[in-house]
């Protein structure tokens, strides 16, 4: 059983589609949130509903961001930096975002790393554009 929320952040209907996508694959999972950034929302508009999903019940939670540097990730930051019990991720994909509704136990330094990891190798590139040579 996973030992802490998770929230996805990000600009628009990004983390709405990421959450509804993991779910699809993974069947409903709970304590997973989405709070998306609407273009006319003002940072501190934005703070309160990530705020809301976060909660205040002394879980610890994992804030997976979709941009470094982005409003949703300064944001998250901001937050995590008052509460230790908040831990942000920025570039988050589907193959993370799956990783971390799956996992079992306690949101540690080892998961969070497992995670980035995940992350990472789920980022290739394909032989695609590249020339064939014929012998």
């Amino acid at each position: 059983m996973r030992g802490f929320r998770i929230v996805i952040a990000g600009h628009g209907t990004l983390p709405a589609a990421l959450l509804a996508t993991t779910e699809m694959i993974c069947g409903e999972i709970p304590d997973l949130a989405a709070v998306g950034l609407a273009a006319s929302e003002t940072p501190d508009h934005y703070a309160e509903g990530l705020r809301a999903a976060i909660g205040r019940d002394h879980r610890p939670v994992l804030v997976l961001c979709d941009l470094l540097g982005g409003t949703p990730f300064n944001v998250a930051s901001a937050i995590g930096r008052r509460s230790p019990r908040v831990v942000c991720i920025a570039g988050v994909n589907l193959a993370m975002a799956i990783e971390a509704a799956l996992a079992g136990g306690t949101l540690d330094d080892a998961l969070v790393e497992r995670l980035i990891e995940v992350g990472r190798t789920g980022i290739v590139e394909t032989e695609r554009h590249r020339a064939r040579r014929v012998s």
